[in-house]
């Protein structure tokens, strides 16, 4: 910015005498007054003249639209693409009381069957809502050297009930952010949805003659999906439950843990009832209400602040040329030139929340095989509704925040955005590589070790714990896997009746993989990946003296350096 010179370019001031006249009264006592006229020299006064308006650089202009961004204009209005309008969420503040509660919750391993885990074990806000993990592990984690360590999440989290460490919860954790958005399904599987007349239906659904689900009627009138959600993650064994009350039903089970919190149970003393009383003006203490506490506090977790965002709502200069020019490709159909990637991935969410059949690799054990990775086939929706046209098809995750949520798919075999696209161009090939396999015959090129799905962080740091060979930790993946995609295929073929398939493979080079992936990369709230922004929502050591009980679990990685 040019300086200016104030002196230089200050007004002259004329010095002018002013003569004041100034009567004088001289007297004292009660004697006659005499007046004196005498006249007065008064100097003229100095003023600071206002210095003139300070030149400034002009505000910068916005970018006039390139062509590009006429294109992708056109596109996201004749897509009906809005900005997200957070304030119509109705999402609660996590400074609420109850979202409060329900983030003490949310770190409770009490709510754990066996006071090993909590619902942050597998969904921790730095680990972008989930845990970093291809598949979770739940109870009885322990560190690389078998210790027990319940508050060590992310990679270095082991499964010390297998003979090899490998992980028994059978699938990838889903991000918990954004669940305000999300009302018609959860779970990869959709085993939680709502109809189309409002009620929710669950694994605690009774199942008619027909083979069909009934409304849950354990649940209370009118909660959000996040409520019925928050139910059911302590009924699994391999998850939150363990071997606790195994004899017992699930709503049997609910009941037998909040009575942790209500201090009816003389095993676990707490402060719990004086905070469930600040919150519902009563210290009775029922899994509804925790149910309520968490749902409150996940739903309050909104991050869709991205560059994306900022875009829609007319900045130019949010996105780069690179993204514009993926985006222009994720929304175009496949018969117009484009990867056609909205079909699925449509909505505020990025997720119709339908399930589909797209054959993404298997990795974990399958229906009621507890085992390990990779010796059993997941089957996906096809184990919820029983019905075989929805073998291998699995729920649409939501796009917002995804690159800070690898590795992907619901067994999470792909580390990067990278294979997750190349995987849409063909899967079948995507495959191969990913287990290196040659005419069928997987882990042969370039050794076993080298796949790309044994460099996964958790295969590859149980193959070195265990001092195992990769192929022999994964046996019956690859097969699973092209189980998967051969299935896929004769759906394409007519062959097998599919509810909803993948149709066609996207038509793309290797620009434009890179144009996808950089358009996927904008979708990210950058609060989330920093410590200070993401605060509010995470419990650390410094609450443990304020935390109702002795179970608050104060997260740490690998390393021993906290979350």
């Amino acid at each position: 910015m040019r300086m200016i010179n104030r002196l230089s370019h200050a007004p002259s001031v004329n010095v002018v005498a002013f003569v004041l006249t100034i009567s004088v009264l001289s007297g004292c006592g009660g004697a006659d007054s005499t007046s004196a006229d005498a006249a007065v020299i008064v100097p003229p006064v100095a003023t600071t003249p206002e210095p003139p308006p300070a030149e400034t650089e002009p505000e910068p202009e916005d970018p006039a639209p390139s062509e590009t961004d006429n294109a992708l204009r056109a596109l996201i209005d004749e897509s009906n693409i809005v900005p997200i309008n957070v304030e119509e969420l109705g999402a609660p503040s996590v400074q609420s009381d109850l979202a409060q509660l329900g983030k003490q919750l949310f770190f409770a391993k009490n709510l754990g069957g066996e006071s090993s885990v909590a619902c942050v074990s597998c969904h921790h806000p730095m680990l972008g809502g989930a845990d970093a993990l291809s598949l979770s592990v739940g109870v009885n984690a322990v560190n690389q050297f078998d210790q027990q360590s319940h508050d060590l999440l992310g990679n270095g989290r082991f499964n010390g009930a297998h003979v090899d460490n490998l992980p028994v919860v059978p699938r990838n954790a889903p991000t918990v952010f954004n669940m305000a958005m999300n009302d018609q399904a959860v779970f990869w599987d959709g085993r939680i949805e709502r109809r189309a007349d409002g009620q929710i239906l669950t694994p605690d659904s009774i199942v008619n003659a027909q083979g069909r689900r009934l409304v849950d009627e354990n649940l209370p009138d009118g909660i959000s999906l996040a409520d019925a959600q928050a139910r059911f993650p302590v009924t699994s064994n391999a998850e939150m439950r363990g071997d606790f009350s195994s004899d017992s039903d699930n709503q049997t089970l609910r009941d037998l843990l909040a009575q942790r919190f209500s201090n009816t149970d003389q095993l676990f003393s707490s402060t719990w009832p004086i905070s469930f009383e600040q919150v519902f003006n009563e210290s009775s203490i029922s899994f509804d209400k925790i149910a309520s506490a968490l749902a409150s506090y996940e739903r309050s977790m909104v991050f869709v602040n991205n560059a994306w965002q900022d875009y829609l709502t007319g900045d130019n200069s949010a996105l780069t040329e690179q993204q514009k020019q993926g985006a222009m490709l994720f929304f175009t159909p496949q018969n117009e030139g484009g990867a056609g990637c909205n079909a699925c991935h449509n909505g505020p969410t990025f997720s119709d929340s339908r399930n589909h059949l797209v054959a993404f690799p298997q990795l974990g054990p399958g229906k009621g095989n507890n085992s390990g990775a990779g010796d059993s086939d997941d089957f996906g929706r096809e184990n919820i509704s029983g019905e075989a046209q929805d073998r291998y098809h699995f729920r649409t995750p939501t796009l917002l925040n995804i690159a800070t949520s690898a590795p992907y798919g619901h067994a999470g075999a792909y580390q990067t955005l990278e294979e997750v696209v190349r995987h849409y161009v063909n899967p079948q090939g995507a495959i191969s590589d990913l287990f290196a396999a040659n005419n069928g015959e997987p882990f042969v090129r370039g050794g076993s070790d080298n796949a790309p799905i044994c460099q996964l962080p958790q295969i590859a740091d149980i193959g070195e714990k265990t001092n195992s060979d990769c192929e022999e930790l994964l046996e019956g993946a690859y097969e699973n896997s092209l189980a998967a995609v051969q299935h896929l295929q004769q759906a394409r073929d007519g062959q097998v009746d599919a509810r909803n398939i993948f149709n066609r493979n996207a038509q793309l080079n290797g620009g434009e993989v890179a144009q996808l992936v950089a358009f996927l990369q904008s979708l990210s709230d950058p609060c989330i990946t920093n410590r200070e922004c993401m605060s509010p929502w995470i419990m650390d050591a410094e609450d443990e003296a304020s935390f109702p009980d002795d179970s608050l679990l104060v997260a740490e990685d690998e390393n021993g350096d906290s979350l």
